[in-house]
């Protein structure tokens, strides 16, 4: 019996070009992911709770000021940079983030800028309550104050909801800023300046925590 040998399907070889698209597709694809999400992870796994009142410096060596941060409030450092941290009360009802500019600004100019990049920031959150606004900061009601000397503060506020239930208040944002001067210096020219946003379930009664972070700030420390 005579058997007939016949060639093997010859194999279609796969071009290496193929393999270095999909390499490409591949480290894109995890470089989205790490950008949506490795941050926030990274600033998860970094945040703690103050053991005790603890000074916390913010922004880069020329800039850098500093905010006492009170016994249980919880530290969320941000993972793009030093110049941004935001404080968070114990209960998690209260949150404050201060970014220090790149460069001291007045108190109207830092004002205004960190009212607008926060009412910006609601406005885009997909659970923003209606009626937040989204621009035109220099038509809030502004105070200006100076709880210490050498310390100026301008800020303003918005209740952006309905009162909860009886006895709680309207959640709201208050924004603002802080400049630190010293002698010779004042809100137009300060030493140091930071930009402030604070969010709270109810806005009234979180007044007093605000101030007192805001009068713990700091600087200049470099």
């Amino acid at each position: 019996m005579t058997f007939s040998h016949s060639a093997a399907p010859e194999r279609t070889r796969s071009s290496p070009w193929l393999y270095v698209a999909l390499g490409v597709v591949l480290v894109a694809a995890l470089a989205v992911l790490g950008f949506f999400f490795g941050g926030s992870l990274l600033t998860q796994m970094t945040s703690r709770a103050a053991d005790a009142d603890e000074t916390v410096t913010i922004g880069s060596e020329q800039t850098a000021v500093t905010v006492v941060a009170p016994t249980g409030w919880v530290i969320v450092p941000h993972y793009f940079g030093n110049d941004v941290v935001t404080l968070r009360s114990p209960d998690a009802r209260l949150e404050i983030t201060l970014q220090v500019p790149d460069a001291p600004q007045s108190l109207v100019e830092a004002a205004q800028a960190g009212s607008t990049q926060t009412f910006e920031a609601l406005a885009d959150e997909s659970d923003a309550p209606e009626g937040v606004p989204t621009s035109g900061s220099e038509n809030l009601f502004w105070i200006d104050e100076t709880p210490k000397e050498g310390l100026l503060v301008r800020h303003a506020s918005v209740e952006y909801a309905a009162t909860v239930a009886d006895g709680q208040g309207a959640p709201g944002v208050m924004v603002g800023s802080v400049a630190f001067a010293s002698a010779g210096s004042g809100a137009e020219s300060p030493n140091a300046s930071v930009m402030f946003s604070a969010e709270a379930d109810d806005l009234e009664l979180y007044r007093p925590a605000i101030a007192q972070i805001l009068e713990s700030i700091g600087g200049p420390v470099a």
